[in-house]
């Protein structure tokens, strides 16, 4: 949400921190899993379903599940570091909801049920 610019009218996306060559469901992972930003189910929903018009490929949802995770844990651990070791705590504020879409995304993931149940224990 954070690289989403608009200006007269136009979007336009910018990554300046990590611009790399990787899979599509990445960056949409990021807009849609942003713990900076809480997306009504609508919102979420609607935006996965325009990108999903252009007719992804059969695993496209469990590559964005995965990518989703990945992204979810990075974020977690920048947060970590970041407030805990850095000490900018402003940081740690974002835990709770990385935490919550996390759990919603390993839910659904098979093959990942103890790390589901080891989520769903943390207070």
């Amino acid at each position: 949400s954070q690289n989403i610019l608009v200006r007269n009218g136009q979007a336009y996306l910018i990554d300046f921190q990590g611009m790399r060559p990787g899979l599509a469901q990445y960056d949409l992972a990021s807009l849609l899993y942003d713990p900076y930003v809480e997306l009504t189910q609508a919102e979420h929903d609607e935006l996965l379903e325009y990108y999903c018009s252009e007719k992804p490929s059969p695993d496209f949802l469990e590559t964005l599940r995965l990518c989703a995770m990945q992204r979810l844990m990075q974020a977690l651990g920048a947060y970590g570091f970041l407030g805990l070791v850095k000490n900018y705590k402003h940081f740690l504020q974002h835990i709770p909801r990385a935490v919550q879409s996390l759990r919603e995304v390993v839910g659904k993931i098979d093959g990942l049920e103890l790390f589901d149940k080891f989520l769903a224990e943390l207070p």
